[in-house]
């Protein structure tokens, strides 16, 4: 074995002449010497994944691999990327520019000569004007309206540093995301679920990813540098270059946008096992945070979407200028407002104008005649307000993790017993929301175990389906839906399915409160005799530093006994960390529940 491996060695060096049949055998003994096809870096150049029975695959399909099972067999596309790539045929010399990872890791590892390499002049040229020596992760907050947006979304910014400040807005955003065309609704959902859309990475201008994320759906952005050299960022800008053409089955809570970034990331640092902690669900904020365990990300920053900047501006505002500026926008006549101080009309006037930013992405319509009216009228009445500073939010690192674990004794109509249970996503009301839609919940696949201590015995109480909750605050301008769902099944596995939609408002209460009216049909026991209701429901929800809390009244009416219920629950906690310490309770129909609980 050493005297081949030396006679390997002689065969590449420059001097020992290079002969197309021998040398591309050399390099493939070379290769196996060296156990290359199953090195780290190999595997995640393919982006393989170890199967459950043993083997390797990938889910990239296209024209990514060489090899007719080459996304099975890593030795098998390593020995075809070699004769591609390495033979003499001048032709297949230029598929190093289609591979350029490849080629440039390869021609370290077997030791190629220069000789042997083609030049990539196009590349090149296009790679020295983009001038990325640095990789930025953003992170979207999530946007419960949007199934493929409820757990947040990450992207890449490749910076050129000669792009300062709001320059950097020259930057360009790399985006894997599934190619969905003009399906919505339920469809939509079960096809992103199921893996029937593609995902493709692609590469936009990040005004235009800022745009997306931040002005049209209002969700504001965190963005982190990674810990990369300046030949890491290449290697994964060529990888990308390679990767055109090719696409993966694309799955919502799996194979989804942070689950490929993630694995972008390691083609730079092959032996961080990041992926390795993903497993049957990948969740964008779960994945920032495991980058960050390892030391990889720096230089947090906030980029506030255009209706956090509306909202702050339009809650600064007393109640005269609030109706004066429902009048101007409805008339965009500043006139209107000269009952005002020279200071209340440049509140207003900026107000209108923040207001009309939203409006104009929202509508894709520029409004230019409407926005130069407002312009001109501030600019007229001079320095007359100080710069708006926007609340702070809490950074998304330091929220809890998106699987939870709850410990806790309560009582049920005087029953007493212990409760364990167990969430696999995403985020509960009572838990800290940075970085998450505020006073939101996404649960999704939970169950809930109780053991009766006198009886004694183990119930299976609860377990969550989908229980879902979002709520978006009425102002003057606009209503937007607020709406929840809940799906699962109570003891003796007998099904229920809730819903209702409504309407919420905040209230100037403690650090932030919202009350939430809704039009409720709760339906219980599906399979035995069905027990539907229908009524409404009163929310009151409420954070102040550390401490949230919810109060939930319902009045309902059994549709068929005709008999009317009201069912009253509560719920405080206490998260000083990422541990939580809850009390929680129910009254109804004359049943009392309670119970105390901590959360991790």
């Amino acid at each position: 074995m050493v005297l081949r491996f030396l006679f390997v060695l002689m065969i590449l060096t420059p001097s020992a002449g290079w002969s197309q049949d021998t040398a591309l055998n050399s390099l493939k003994e070379l290769a196996a010497a060296k156990k290359v096809s199953r090195s780290p870096q190999w595997l995640r150049l393919g982006h393989y994944r170890h199967k459950p029975l043993g083997g390797y695959e990938s889910p990239l399909r296209g024209n990514f691999f060489i090899a007719p099972d080459g996304n099975t067999d890593p030795e098998a596309e390593l020995n075809a990327t070699i004769d591609l790539l390495f033979s003499d045929d001048s032709q297949k010399r230029f598929s190093q520019c289609r591979y350029l990872a490849r080629t440039t890791w390869l021609k370290a590892v077997l030791n190629i000569p220069e000789s042997r390499l083609a030049t990539c002049s196009e590349r090149d040229q296009w790679k020295e004007q983009l001038g990325a020596t640095e990789l930025y992760i953003i992170f979207a907050s999530s946007d419960l309206n949007s199934a493929g947006s409820s757990f947040g979304h990450t992207f890449l910014r490749v910076h050129n540093p000669k792009n300062k400040k709001e320059r950097e807005l020259l930057d360009y955003g790399v985006n894997y995301a599934a190619i969905t065309g003009t399906d919505g609704g339920a469809l939509y959902a079960l096809k992103g679920l199921f893996g029937f859309y593609p995902g493709a990475y692609s590469m936009l201008p990040y005004h235009q990813k800022i745009q997306e994320y931040s002005n049209l759906e209002g969700r504001s952005l965190w963005e982190y540098k990674l810990a990369l050299s300046p030949l890491e960022v290449e290697f994964i800008i060529n990888h990308l270059l390679e990767l055109e053409g090719s696409f993966a089955p694309y799955f919502f809570l799996s194979d989804n946008c942070s689950q490929q970034i993630i694995e972008l990331i390691e083609v730079a640092k092959p032996s961080i096992p990041l992926s390795d902690h993903f497993r049957g669900a990948t969740i964008p904020l779960d994945t920032v945070k495991v980058l960050n365990s390892y030391g990889l990300l720096s230089d947090e920053k906030t980029r506030p979407s255009l209706q956090s900047e509306w909202r702050t501006r339009f809650a600064g505002l007393n109640r005269h200028q609030k109706s004066k500026l429902n009048e101007l926008v409805k008339n965009n006549q500043p006139d209107l407002l000269s009952d005002l101080s020279s200071s209340e009309q440049a509140e207003v006037l900026e107000a209108g104008l923040s207001y009309l930013a939203v409006k104009s992405y929202r509508d894709r319509n520029d409004l230019k005649n409407e926005k130069y009216r407002l312009s001109v009228a501030r600019a007229q009445l001079g320095s007359q307000t100080q710069p708006i500073i926007l609340p702070r939010s809490k950074s998304p690192l330091l929220s809890p993790d998106s699987q939870a674990l709850y410990l806790g004794y309560g009582a049920n109509d005087e029953l007493p017993y212990l409760r364990f249970k167990y969430r696999r996503a995403f985020h509960d009301i009572l838990a800290d929301d940075s970085g998450l839609s505020p006073f939101s919940h996404l649960e999704i696949l939970s169950a809930e175990f109780r053991y009766f201590t006198e009886t004694p015995r183990l119930d299976l109480h609860q377990l969550v389906i989908l229980q879902s909750l979002s709520t978006v605050p009425v102002t003057q301008f606009e209503a937007p839906y607020s709406w929840k769902v809940d799906l699962g099944t109570q003891p003796k596995l007998l099904p229920y399915l809730h819903f209702g939609v409504g309407y919420s408002y905040d209230l100037p209460l403690l650090d932030a409160s919202r009350v939430t009216l809704l039009a409720v049909a709760d339906n219980h026991a599906l399979t035995e005799r069905p027990e539907s209701f229908l009524g409404g429901e009163l929310l009151f929800m409420s954070r102040l530093w550390n401490f949230r809390s919810i109060y939930s009244a319902k009045l309902l009416q059994d549709l068929q006994l005709g008999r009317g219920l009201i069912e009253h629950s509560f719920g405080v906690s206490y998260s000083p960390s990422k541990i939580s310490f809850r009390l929680e309770g129910k009254l109804r129909e004359s049943q009392p529940e309670w119970n105390i609980s901590v959360s991790f």
